[in-house]
């Protein structure tokens, strides 16, 4: 129960984040669908910007371990505890992980 519990889940969903980009990379066409509605590809962008989910996801995991945010959200009126606080922040590593997998599946169609 350490790794579930612990921010290094966070790290780990980071990992595959940048992992899946890198791979994705070689297999992707240049122009990449970024923009939906109605379910129809509207907005467009380079291949490059796959990066952009596991930054950002580097951004929200580094940034949620400063002691001075972490106090914030730990010491608020509605308390978290450490442990609910890793796993907001690992689940919202998670929703950008599954945003980015969608994003290369659907290019790759």
């Amino acid at each position: 129960m350490g790794l579930i519990n612990s921010r290094k889940l966070s790290w780990i969903i980071c990992g595959l984040g940048c992992l899946s980009a890198i791979i994705a990379m070689f297999f992707l066409p240049d122009i990449i669908p970024t923009h939906f509605t109605g379910g129809v590809a509207d907005g467009f962008s380079s291949k490059l910007d796959i990066f952009l989910c596991p930054l950002l996801q580097t951004v929200i995991v580094f940034l949620s371990g400063r002691k001075k945010i972490k106090y914030c959200l730990t010491h608020s009126r509605t308390f978290f505890t450490d442990i609910q606080y890793n796993w907001m922040v690992s689940g919202l590593a998670l929703l950008i992980l599954w945003i980015e997998i969608w994003l290369i599946l659907v290019s790759l169609n």
